[in-house]
């Protein structure tokens, strides 16, 4: 039997990795739409990147982790941010 703390560890590690890997995703996807133009998609897609990097650090504090791929993520969401509201001007 495997003890519940290793399965619970695991368990959140399998979400963290699906939330980093959908917020990875929705990024590209905003940046796709800042390059075209769509500044709104984009914010949209930010803002639910956003939203998925905070759950994926939620799981990394619970594992006690330091979460260094997901502050990556989460920095390139706030720079793209920055860029698509510098571009709104």
């Amino acid at each position: 039997m495997i003890p519940d703390d290793v399965r619970k560890s695991e368990m959140l590690n399998a979400q963290k990795r699906l939330l980093r890997s959908k917020a990875e995703d929705k990024k590209k996807i905003a940046h796709e739409k800042f390059q075209t133009g769509d500044y709104s998609g984009a914010k949209l897609d930010l803002m639910d990147a956003r939203h998925l990097i905070h759950e994926a650090l939620q799981k990394v504090r619970a594992l006690g982790e330091r979460g260094s791929s997901e502050r990556t993520i989460q920095d390139d969401i706030e720079t793209l941010w920055r860029k698509i509201l510098s571009e709104e001007k």
